[in-house]
């Protein structure tokens, strides 16, 4: 028997085919073409979103416009970020709503509102039919966005006392309203340019002209009695083309390294974290403890985004901010011994680049910090320099956990070969054939450290530098450090030079500072220089009794028989390691001279670049502070 066929219908179920029909209908437009209006407007959200301000003007049926509008506005909010995300798109109207999230420079919480997206065709072509109304839907023709502020006074920066480091000083900030320059552009820029401005002409226009014509543009802030002496004829003629606010300036005449400098906020400066509150115009840190703090000294400003009409008439209120001062912040230093720090660093050190650090070797606590020339980077913190012989205190923490005692003999030979690579001391040190570890310490005698070096591992000095004196870790100090670094030798060569603080081992002033703190005080405390807001620091830890005592013991040899004996006459516990660090520039060999050295409870690190040895460059600076602090 054959199985009977059954018939396929000839006629498509009327479900099935209203399915089909709604699914073509949403990408035809009954013509046979794709429908691409959502796209269109998702598009043009994107570039808009990106900055790409000409291509999503491009997407519009009047580029011209939309490219000019979209720009201004920008402008006029001082726009940082903005994020336009869709949401439904109308087929009914040809329209995409979009939420907006504005981060807006000045104004701590983002502004966010909804708008819509029309999109038309325009000679066979899906276009965004531009109005006003996409940036915001009460931005009509002829409105503008205003974003006024009030900066609080900035908080001070206090020394350990509470008392201000940072002075005020009233000044006269400068501005330019493009607006008003009118015919006087010319005669404007030709003012500016005496040397009482200091301003780039050509990079001040270049500012001027792609700035918002309706606000201000700083140019510069100068002291009131430089302004009233040399600067405020030169601009009386010209008017409201001019903008002048007296405001008061952070000044300070002690640690300005570290307290850092306030100036004109530009455009670079208000991109980076923790300016969001500060604006074109507003006096904000540039560096130092200024710029770290930024946020927290400069406060937030009373504020105000509004929606004006052509006659400057209120239309909407976006963002308001009611403002808060900026809160002082505390410093460990002891504005005494900061300024015989700048002292000695101007009278002691021949002319020479140097840099000391003092801290407190009970706590942590930085007292002081200076440079010679006192300008550039702050090399006292961010120095890398190889330590020399003052890293011998490192080398001998671990050999003396090796199991090396200070009485046992190791001769202080001329000179000592490592894998063909001859190693000398310094010059003028004589041999010492019956020398003792201590003695070796004492004298810094090369030879003797690297006789020693089977006692440890490649990865020896690594540990306990960083375990005993938290060198190579990640420190906290309130301000931009080099903490240190001391790489696993990777040859018996590499061993041998970092056992002498050369080879790969790096420190700045401040990280031997520590060390000689930390066998002072016999607990490695991380050094800091905020005391409040308090940081979250590398936790203290006790150095093993008896290392610590023998270490603090063969510091206070190299005082009283030693490479520093010029403190020997230094009232008080005293003790001290001299350093003469070799470094290659232009083909040459170089040294760097260094000492360490902590009394009672201060502990200070200097060092003198291309100075001849430790005891003759950094030994009478160390000796000049130890006197009189």
């Amino acid at each position: 028997m054959g199985r009977t066929r059954r018939r396929i219908p000839s006629v498509v179920p009327l479900a099935l085919s209203v399915v089909v029909a709604v699914a073509l209908s949403g990408c035809s437009d009954g013509g046979g073409k794709k429908d691409t209006s959502e796209a269109t407007a998702k598009d043009f959200l994107a570039k808009w979103q990106a900055g790409d301000i000409p291509g999503a003007a491009n997407l519009t049926d009047d580029p011209a416009k939309a490219t000019t509008q979209l720009t201004e506005a920008g402008k006029q909010l001082q726009l940082r970020q903005a994020e336009y995300t869709p949401k439904s798109y109308s087929k009914d109207n040809g329209t995409l709503t979009y939420s907006a999230k504005l981060t807006v420079q000045g104004i701590p919480q983002p502004i966010a509102f909804d708008s819509a997206v029309p999109v038309v065709k325009k000679d066979d072509k899906t276009v965004v039919k531009w109005q006003s109304t996409i940036i915001h839907p009460q931005y009509t023709e002829g409105a503008k966005f205003s974003n006024t502020r009030k900066s609080p006074d900035r908080a001070p920066i206090q020394d350990r006392d509470g008392k201000n480091l940072a002075g005020a000083t009233p000044a006269v900030a400068i501005s330019l309203w493009p607006a008003q320059m009118g015919n006087n552009a010319e005669a404007i820029y030709a003012a500016l340019s005496d040397p009482v401005f200091d301003k780039d002409i050509p990079k001040l226009r270049d500012t001027v002209a792609k700035s918002n014509p309706d606000q201000k543009v700083p140019v510069v802030t100068l002291r009131k009695d430089v302004f009233d002496s040399k600067a405020r004829a030169k601009l009386a003629p010209f008017g409201a083309a001019i903008k002048l606010d007296d405001i008061t300036l952070q000044t300070s005449d002690k640690a300005k390294q570290l307290v850092g400098s306030v100036g004109d906020a530009d455009a670079d400066t208000l991109k980076k974290p923790g300016y969001e509150n500060a604006a074109a115009g507003d006096q904000v840190g540039k560096s130092g403890l200024q710029a770290r703090y930024q946020a927290q000294l400069g406060g937030t400003p009373t504020s105000k985004v509004m929606i004006k009409g052509p006659s400057g008439q209120e239309i909407a209120t976006l963002a308001s901010t009611e403002g808060k001062p900026g809160t002082a912040v505390k410093t460990t230093l002891d504005p005494r011994v900061q300024a015989l720090a700048e002292k000695v660093m101007a009278e002691n050190t021949n002319g020479m680049n140097a840099s000391i650090v003092a801290i407190d070797t009970k706590t942590g606590g930085i007292l002081a910090a200076a440079n010679n020339p006192a300008s550039g980077s702050n090399r006292a913190f961010e120095g890398h320099y190889a330590p020399g012989s003052t890293f011998k205190t490192v080398t001998a923490a671990a050999l003396i956990q090796a199991g090396l005692k200070p009485t046992d003999p190791a001769a202080c030979d001329p000179t000592v070969v490592v894998n063909g690579q001859t190693f000398k001391n310094y010059d003028g040190l004589q041999p010492i054939p019956n020398a003792n570890f201590g003695t070796d310490f004492q004298q810094s005698c090369n030879t003797g450290f690297i006789s020693q070096r089977d006692r440890i591992q490649n990865d020896t000095l690594t540990k306990v530098a960083g375990d005993v004196f938290g060198i190579g870790q990640s420190w906290d100090v309130g301000a931009s450090t080099f903490d240190g670094a001391v790489p696993p030798a990777d040859s018996p060569n590499k061993k041998a030079a970092s056992m002498i603080g050369q080879g790969d081992v790096q420190a700045s002033p401040l990280v031997m500072a520590s060390v000689a703190a930390t066998i002072a005080s016999g607990t490695f405390n991380q050094p800091y220089l905020v005391d409040d807001p308090a940081l979250k620091k590398v936790a203290s830890k006790p150095v093993d009794p008896a290392l610590g005592q023998q270490l603090k013991s063969l510091m206070q040899s190299v005082v009283q028989g030693g490479t520093a004996q010029m403190l020997k006459s230094i009232p008080g516990t005293v003790g001290a390691k001299t350093g003469t660090a070799e470094f290659s520039e232009g083909g040459k060999i170089l040294t760097n001279g260094w000492m360490i050295a902590f009394k009672d409870g201060i502990a200070v690190a200097v060092i003198v670049e291309k100075g001849e040895s430790g005891g003759k460059a950094a030994g009478p600076v160390v000796q000049a502070f130890l006197s009189a602090v």
